[in-house]
């Protein structure tokens, strides 16, 4: 019975085997024919980003990227087309209508090549990887980036772009090589691979050359020389508005006392709010213009870039108290509110530049409409938004910019202030009924971490220029969103769409966070923001730390073939310089050695581009090192009036100062043994070493700018 029972369930057994194989092996030929089919067909319709489903209707066989899929299932080794966008590009919808969309160029594309859509807004980190090949084969950049690479990714052509006939063609001379001399290839795509590694290495040493503050003030001189004094900004062809610049800048002329470097910037912040790269009907800032007067813009609007101005204007308001400093700050945070959050407090990234009439029309306005709101005020009018009647700006249409100069309208016609605001309302209400007739541009509805922590920041510096608390209100929501959405096991996440957090986070991501969770405890003394901050400090100091230099790598794992390893401030902080200033900070809090070490050592190895007449480039770590090399203070304020005492004082702009506050006993280094029960104390400090404690906020402020 046994033995019988024995070889019952050893066949039994065998033929479970026998079975489980046949189904795992139809499985797998069943899944290998489907994924043979998805190469064979657009997947894009599968995706959640907006830059994706934009091309899902497109004949071209566009995958998402993901490098595991190609390389295993690209049986032919057929080249890989990597093209790269987002969803407000203009240009990328001009190469979607006139080349993606063509049924030849899909023909010979399904035929010959895998093809890959990336959103970079989604993945920047194969933005970065590729950006950085086709400069270096090119000597420049931009979106649509149009990339062709070999089959394990390694390019080996990049442009941006293309119409049907010249990508056919750049198509065809490249796929000829691939088949008859494809080892020339080969060799090129390792010469850019190398590249590549060597712009992602920095030489490095432990002991630096001493560093001086006059190297700030001649590396301002040198940058000074090439600013644009009549319009603001640099002297370029197109102006980007690049905040973290105007920020060094303000915080430059603040601490060297500089009145002509005070009065560019001045200038600047009131030229470019008044100028075409605002909308003056909406609220908001655009991109940047194509011009080098601020009068065309191209008219996509991003996230990060109003966000950050925020923070510029802000500033500048508290430094300046100009009213157009402050009606700029509630324009764009109205335009914020209006059309880029959504219901749980996180924003949106983008609206694009174009409607279905084309790029900027709903934004402009024809001849006819103009003669319409004007009425009997034509002259009035065209004064007062610098309309040329002659001259459309785009398209036989006009572009609206404010007047820089209201008294002298006020003057010319013959009318005081208060006429002309209301006429000017008028107009407003009849150019927004206008639009309101009008196809609205698509909204991005992808949020990014990066992107909403730098709105946070730049509401909390719009708290504390204006005690105004609903600014406050709303970062502390939209820090609560970052948290509660993006966050999964303790872990950030980079992008939240259809109700979901997508993709690992990277270097900017926890980077930003942890300055907005550092400005709440700064603003709120709520030890959680800077728990939390530290926390997340300690994961990205463990997921991006580097073993041959002191900075930090952009993603935890190579891209492709290569670290990314990016210094330079752009339009948004570069990653490294932001963790820079985030240790530099929880340093002082904590009195941390090591986090102030390694702070230290990211600014000493920066110090040669300063050396090198490359500050411009770097104006965010300029930041950090005007805190080391010009007079810089702590100002501990701990009691039950600690945080109405601390926005008092930071209605004042004091760029060289790092405030920490207790509303009760609080053991950390700065703040033990400080507290008093039933009265505040205000203790200014330079070096650890405390002036005598104040009660009164004017005789603070005195030790503070003394």
């Amino acid at each position: 019975m046994n033995n019988k029972n024995e070889i019952y369930l050893v066949f039994k057994y065998k033929k479970s085997i026998t079975y489980y194989f046949f189904i795992s092996l139809m499985l797998s030929i069943f899944f290998s024919c489907f994924n043979d089919l998805e190469l064979n067909q657009n997947n894009l319709k599968l995706e959640t980003s907006a830059y994706l489903i934009q091309h899902a209707k497109n004949p071209i066989y566009w995958q998402r990227w993901d490098n595991n899929l190609y390389k295993n299932l690209n049986s032919e080794e057929k080249l890989l087309v990597v093209s790269i966008g987002y969803s407000s590009c203009h240009w990328c919808h001009v190469m979607e209508k006139e080349t993606f969309e063509d049924q030849q160029v899909a023909n010979y594309m399904n035929e010959n090549f895998i093809a890959i859509k990336v959103d970079r807004e989604e993945n920047p980190e194969i933005d970065n990887i590729y950006m950085t090949a086709t400069q270096m084969m090119t000597g420049s950049g931009g979106w649509p980036l149009n990339v062709v690479c070999l089959p394990d990714g390694r390019p080996i052509y990049g442009g941006t772009y293309h119409n049907k006939k010249q990508w056919l063609e750049v198509l065809g001379k490249i796929q000829k090589i691939y088949e008859n001399n494809k080892e020339e290839l080969y060799v090129f795509a390792e010469k850019i691979k190398k590249g590549i590694q060597e712009v992602n290495q920095f030489g490095y040493t432990e002991d630096p050359p001493p560093f001086e503050s006059k190297i700030l003030k001649n590396e301002m001189k040198i940058w000074s020389e090439k600013w644009d004094y009549v319009n603001g900004g640099e002297t370029q062809n197109q102006k980007f508005i690049v905040p973290v610049k105007f920020n060094y800048i303000q915080q430059f002329q603040h601490l060297s006392k500089d009145e002509k470097i005070s009065n560019f910037f001045q200038e600047s912040l009131k030229n470019i709010s008044l100028s075409g790269i605002a909308d003056h009907l909406e609220g908001g800032f655009y991109r940047y213009t194509v011009d080098p007067e601020w009068k065309i813009p191209h008219f996509e609007k991003m996230l990060y870039d109003n966000a950050q101005i925020l923070t510029l204007y802000s500033n500048a308001y508290k430094e300046f108290k100009n009213p157009l400093f402050k009606s700029t700050v509630d324009k764009t945070f109205s335009f914020l509110q209006n059309r880029m959050k959504n219901v749980d407090g996180g924003y949106f990234s983008a609206i694009d530049a174009d409607n279905n009439e084309g790029e900027g029309h709903y934004y402009i306005f024809n001849k006819d409409e103009i003669l319409n709101v004007a009425g009997d005020n034509l002259e009035l009018l065209l004064d007062f938004y610098q309309i040329d009647i002659d001259n459309p700006s785009i398209e036989s249409k006009y572009h609206l910019r404010n007047t820089s100069d209201v008294k002298e309208i006020i003057s010319r016609y013959g009318i005081n202030e208060l006429t002309l605001k209301r006429k000017r309302l008028a107009w407003e209400n009849q150019f927004k009924l206008i639009k309101s007739k009008r196809e609205f541009p698509m909204i991005d509805n992808k949020i990014i971490t990066s992107w909403n922590a730098q709105m946070v920041s730049g509401l909390i510096t719009a708290f504390e220029a204006f005690e105004d608390e609903i600014f406050l209100n709303q970062a502390k929501k939209t820090f609560q969103f970052i948290q509660k959405n993006l966050v999964i096991n303790g872990n950030l996440m980079h992008t939240y769409q259809s109700n979901k957090a997508k993709i690992e986070a990277n270097l900017e991501d926890y980077a930003f966070t942890i300055t907005a969770a550092l400005d709440l405890y700064e603003n709120t003394g709520n030890i959680n923001y800077l728990e939390k901050a530290d926390k997340l400090n300690k994961i990205a100091i463990k997921k991006f730390e580097t073993r041959d230099n002191p900075f930090f790598t952009f993603t935890e794992n190579p891209v492709l073939f290569s670290e990314i390893i990016s210094l330079d401030d752009n339009v948004i902080p570069s990653a490294n310089s932001k963790m820079a200033e985030n240790l530099w900070e929880l340093g002082q809090i904590y009195e941390n050695k090591d986090y102030i070490k390694r702070a230290k050592s990211m600014l000493d190895a920066v110090i040669k581009f300063f050396e090198e007449g490359k500050g411009k480039d770097y104006s965010q770590w300029a930041q950090l090192l005007a805190k080391e090399f010009f007079s810089f203070k702590e100002v501990i304020i701990i009691g039950p009036k600690a945080k109405k005492i601390n926005t008092q004082i930071k209605q004042n702009y004091l760029p060289n100062v790092f405030f920490q506050i207790s509303e009760e006993e609080n053991k950390l280094p700065l703040l033990k043994d400080r507290f008093f029960k039933d009265e505040t104390l205000i203790y200014v400090c330079e070096n650890k070493v405390c002036l005598r404690p104040s009660k009164n906020i004017s005789e603070a402020l005195k030790q503070i700018i003394n």
